[in-house]
């Protein structure tokens, strides 16, 4: 089925917003804004769809529940840019809003992805899938080291400089337990997504993380 967004057009209505990221000026192109915010939103609404044929926590999603509003919060930040200068969704239980492994995309000038896992998980939680990888380290490594997700993705997650206390130095998963974030992630240029097709090519890319959802999400049961 065709796109019916354009993403070489949404990219470079957000370089423009990039440079004028005021409120004047996005109030004067807001129409060439929802323009492009609509059918966007239309096909990650399929994309939703297609993901959730092969995963049961996509499935049912609401679009306005997944994407982020393009408004920023600054109440609590030095950045006082009043608009977010990027397209994004998270595709998984509880839409935007899940602690859980998910997809997530990420449409900005310079800075594509598709990706999937669990972002900045809270203690509690990262300790429970240190464990987890700690007792399942074999099945962990059929996952991640299967050629479906390695020829696509790779690692892309923030690590402590030493081993957590809880584990030995020489711990033969201790790059996995360094790690503070389980975050696997494809770059593309925008050439990937400069097709009729581009939500099919999404959802097929997504499909091999599967597993790795699977496996981290183990620790919500």
């Amino acid at each position: 089925m065709k796109s019916e967004s354009n993403i070489r057009e949404i990219l470079a209505f957000l370089r423009r917003l990039e440079k004028n990221n005021d409120r004047a000026w996005f109030k004067a192109h807001k129409d060439e804004y929802d323009a492009l915010r609509l059918p966007w939103e239309h096909d990650m609404s399929r994309l939703i769809g297609l993901v959730g044929e092969y995963d049961e926590n996509v499935r049912g999603l609401a679009v306005k529940d997944c994407v982020y509003r393009i408004y920023r919060d600054i109440r609590f930040s030095n950045d006082k840019s009043p608009y977010k200068t990027y397209f994004s969704g998270v595709l998984g239980r509880g839409g935007r809003h899940t602690v859980m492994s998910s997809y997530y995309l990420h449409f900005q000038p310079g800075m594509l992805m598709v990706c999937g896992g669990v972002w900045w998980p809270e203690k509690p939680i990262l300790n429970k899938l240190r464990s987890l990888i700690d007792a399942e380290p074999e099945e962990f490594l059929k996952i991640v080291e299967n050629t479906e997700i390695t020829s696509r993705y790779k690692w892309e997650s923030d690590s402590l400089k030493n081993m957590p206390r809880e584990y030995p130095k020489d711990h033969p998963m201790a790059e996995f337990l360094k790690m503070k974030e389980y975050i696997m992630m494809m770059r593309p240029d925008e050439g990937y997504f400069d097709c009729k097709d581009w939500v099919e090519r999404v959802a097929a890319d997504l499909r091999p993380l599967k597993p790795l959802h699977d496996f981290l999400n183990y620790v919500f049961e």
